[in-house]
């Protein structure tokens, strides 16, 4: 560009020392012509270098707007960062979870179940497993939008079925969220609106305590800020009948269908849960309703309104120490318990529903020990009420003692000893014991 300049400025200083020359009378109207001509062409060639001139600046423009859209840059989470030639923010994350499992006296699989354990006796044998099934992966998302970020949730872990240990141990990887958020908006498929996520005690099994309220589903939910410390949140959700009848436990999405194999559910409304939320320096406080109608599947028979409550919270009461619990009650809410399956109501022979009372509990002390070192201790119950024969559940109960060594950043070792017990209603009971151990690496 420089050199296009000084061109310039040396052909118009050429063309005024021209035309200040003095013109013999008898060639002046020769040179007169000559002179203009010339100036004719200096200001075309001006005219091109000022075309020149603004062509490469344009193209150096569009070469810096090329060079900051392709580059990356990191966003404003930890981790994240700005997808090139837009304003979306990514953040990927995850970890892979190795755990390894022995059973002293009943095998209880990749989960600890205690509703699952026998009470007549049988299967009482030492049992070791190994998997990875809870590693998971993480994708959320952030973009700036008139109403507000709109964000992404999707995650997923290996829980769900196909699989053998004999060649591969391969298992299918499934959904566990898929969340979008804007304003106090939210869809998709995420925790429960009356899950107290929030206080949920941390186990190496991934079941955790008996007696926790614990389900994801699809739903529709708005949340709105009373002030800096409260905010209360609605929602509709995803509705499913697990109840038993005479001849045993039923639900009401599994089997029949049409020809094509969908089966829509014979659920008539969706389940409505309402919450509030206290935040405070040490800790938070959560109070919970459910509402649900559970229609017979028999056209003949009556259905039921089924309702919960649930308090939960965490406080940090000391240094380096932490309580966490949670208690539900309810009529008709087995679902929503980690150990309620088939427990939400009883279908008589005429069709007619009858909820079955719940509760349950479940509380966590956890301790700091050092700067690598934690323990923890979790008791958890559920019992269900209203039995119609003397095998339907009555009570479960587990103990967790946890230990977590964290050496390096992203890195824990974990080691467990779980106690289950179940009791029938007719008072028939066992117990299992568990020791689990786990290598987790966050990323």
């Amino acid at each position: 560009m420089k050199n296009h300049i000084a061109s310039g400025a040396a052909l118009t200083a050429m063309a005024l020392v021209l035309s200040l020359a003095p013109m013999q009378p008898a060639h002046a109207g020769a040179i007169e012509d000559e002179l203009r001509l010339m100036r004719q062409q200096m200001a075309e060639m001006a005219k091109r270098m000022e075309e020149l001139e603004g062509r490469q600046v344009e193209t150096q423009q569009e070469v810096e707007e090329t060079r900051e859209s392709a580059v990356i840059t990191s966003g404003k989470s930890p981790g994240s960062f700005i997808l090139p030639g837009s304003g979306t923010e990514i953040e990927i994350s995850g970890y892979i979870k190795a755990d390894f499992i022995y059973d002293f006296n009943e095998g209880q699989g990749d989960l600890f179940v205690p509703e699952s354990i026998s009470t007549s006796g049988g299967g009482d044998e030492n049992r070791f497993r190994a998997h990875a099934r809870q590693s998971r992966l993480r994708i959320k998302t952030s973009t700036p939008t008139a109403w507000g970020p709109l964000k992404t949730h999707f995650e997923g872990d290996f829980f769900g079925g196909g699989g053998n240990q004999v060649i591969s141990n391969s298992t299918t990887f499934r959904i566990r969220h898929a969340w979008a958020t804007i304003g106090g908006l939210g869809a998709g498929q995420y925790w429960s609106n009356f899950m107290p996520i929030e206080s949920y005690p941390g186990t190496i099994d991934f079941n955790g305590p008996a007696g926790l309220t614990f389900i994801r589903q699809a739903q529709l939910r708005y949340t709105a800020p009373v002030n800096d410390n409260l905010s209360i949140s609605v929602s509709l959700e995803n509705s499913e009948f697990s109840g038993r009848n005479a001849g045993g436990l039923f639900s009401e999405s599994t089997g029949g269908g049409n020809s094509f194999g969908v089966n829509a559910g014979l659920d008539q409304a969706p389940d409505f849960t309402a919450a509030a939320i206290y935040r405070d320096d040490w800790g938070l406080v959560k109070l919970a309703g459910l509402g649900r109608y559970l229609g017979s599947p028999n056209d003949q028979g009556d259905g039921e309104i089924a309702w919960g409550v649930s308090i939960s919270g965490n406080a940090k009461l000391w240094p380096g120490g932490k309580v966490m619990g949670a208690f539900l009650y309810g009529d008709g809410v087995g679902r929503y318990l980690v150990n309620g399956v088939g427990q939400d109501a009883f279908v008589d022979a005429s069709g007619d529903v009858h909820a079955i009372e719940a509760f349950g509990g479940a509380i966590q002390v956890r301790q700091q020990l050092t700067d690598t070192f934690a323990v923890a201790i979790a008791y958890g119950r559920a019992e269900f009420n209203d039995s119609r024969v003397g095998s339907d559940l009555d009570t479960v109960q587990t103990i967790h003692g946890s230990l977590f060594w964290s050496p390096v950043e992203r890195l824990t070792f974990g080691a467990e000893v779980i106690w289950g017990s179940r009791e029938d209603a007719n008072g028939s009971d066992d117990d299992a014991i568990r020791l689990q151990t786990s290598v987790q690496v966050n990323f």
